[in-house]
């Protein structure tokens, strides 16, 4: 499974909307309704499943799903 397969199953359970299609240009907030709160949790999903640590001030720079995949892949 690809990281940003992982990362979609992720934002599809915590929104519980399985039919969510998550592509590298996918707006976190515009495209997906992520607000600051579902954010919080997702990044602190993303740290558990993939045993990192995502910095506060990186997590706001976060704009889309592809974002989030080179983020996640450069942590680890």
């Amino acid at each position: 499974m690809t990281t940003l397969e992982q990362f979609q199953a992720i934002v599809r359970e915590h929104l519980g909307d399985e039919s969510i299609v998550i592509t590298r240009d996918t707006q976190l907030t515009d495209d997906m309704g992520v607000d600051s709160y579902d954010l919080a949790i997702i990044v602190a999903e993303v740290e558990q499943h993939f045993d990192i640590d995502v910095d506060y001030q990186a997590a706001m720079q976060l704009q889309n799903a592809g974002d989030v995949v080179r983020y996640i892949e450069q942590s680890m």
